[in-house]
């Protein structure tokens, strides 16, 4: 028989990707937020297998009612303000597979990408929300000038603005704004990043360790990409800056914290001692 890993995973993709058709979507929360899913799937598949808890048939009811309960939803109009599916709409849906699969009782197991998606959506409400963190976005502005200078780049700052001429001699003023702070991308990957380190069993000492790099790396990680998108501004132009600036940000921190992840766990966990014979 299939194990029911496998069929949670399958019915947690389908619960995900299903509504499209009616609804749309997106284009990052299709691709980033089940890609991430399925890295801490990949992460702790050996421990999911294992997991033999499962929902009684008045769960299974309970989970599919639920999760038809928010399609209805979507159908009548009474989304969260987005257009299509959204972070809340993903949550729902796990949640609902989790107590259809495994109950009440196995929703334990599956803390962390519920607690990541949450606070996804807490970052992007604040995004929203926050219509001015001055000294974040100065700052970025002003070591986005500095750093364009190390490269020979002219370029200054004033307040949040960054100003530079292109390699073709264009002049381009590039405003750092609250959404190009990566408060969310900051926000949301370095506490997946940090989540998943809490989840190992570790010293506490390892963990306040690999939890302070994984925040600072993420913090790294952001103004990597911020310089990315100036330099393709004074390389390639404006269009394919704001290409980058859409794309770029999501992948740099996706591929951070499997980097992250993989290195810490190898220095967290130790390796069983070898029985001699």
């Amino acid at each position: 028989m299939i194990n029911r890993a496998y069929v949670f995973l399958i019915f947690v993709m389908l619960a995900f990707f299903a509504p499209l058709f009616l609804f749309g979507t997106s284009l990052t929360f299709i691709v980033v937020v089940p890609f991430t899913i399925l890295v801490w799937f990949l992460a702790r598949w050996q421990e999911i297998v294992k997991v033999e808890k499962r929902g009684k048939l008045s769960e299974i009811v309970l989970g599919s009612v639920i999760y038809a309960s928010n399609i209805v939803r979507n159908a009548l109009g009474f989304s969260e303000g987005f257009q299509g599916i959204g972070l809340f709409d993903m949550l729902i849906a796990f949640i609902a597979v989790c107590i259809a699969i495994y109950g009440f009782k196995g929703l334990k197991e599956f803390i962390l990408p519920m607690t990541y998606l949450s606070i996804l959506i807490v970052g992007y409400q604040l995004e929203f929300a926050i219509t001015e963190v001055a000294f974040l976005e100065n700052f970025l502005a002003h070591l986005m000038a500095s750093l364009l200078k190390v490269f020979t780049i002219t370029a200054s700052s004033n307040s949040n603005i960054v100003t530079l001429y292109s390699r073709q001699g264009n002049l381009h003023h590039l405003l750092v704004d609250a959404p190009c702070t990566g408060i969310k991308g900051m926000l949301s990957y370095g506490s997946l990043a940090i989540l998943m380190i809490l989840d190992i069993k570790a010293t506490y000492r390892r963990k306040l360790l690999w939890t302070a790099i994984g925040t600072i790396g993420t913090f790294i990680i952001n103004i990597i990409r911020l310089l990315s998108i100036f330099l393709a501004a004074y390389f390639l132009e404006i269009d394919a800056a704001l290409t980058i600036h859409t794309y770029l940000g999501y992948s740099l921190f996706i591929v951070w914290v499997l980097i992250f992840w993989t290195i810490a766990f190898k220095y967290m966990v130790p390796s069983k001692p070898i029985k001699l014979s």
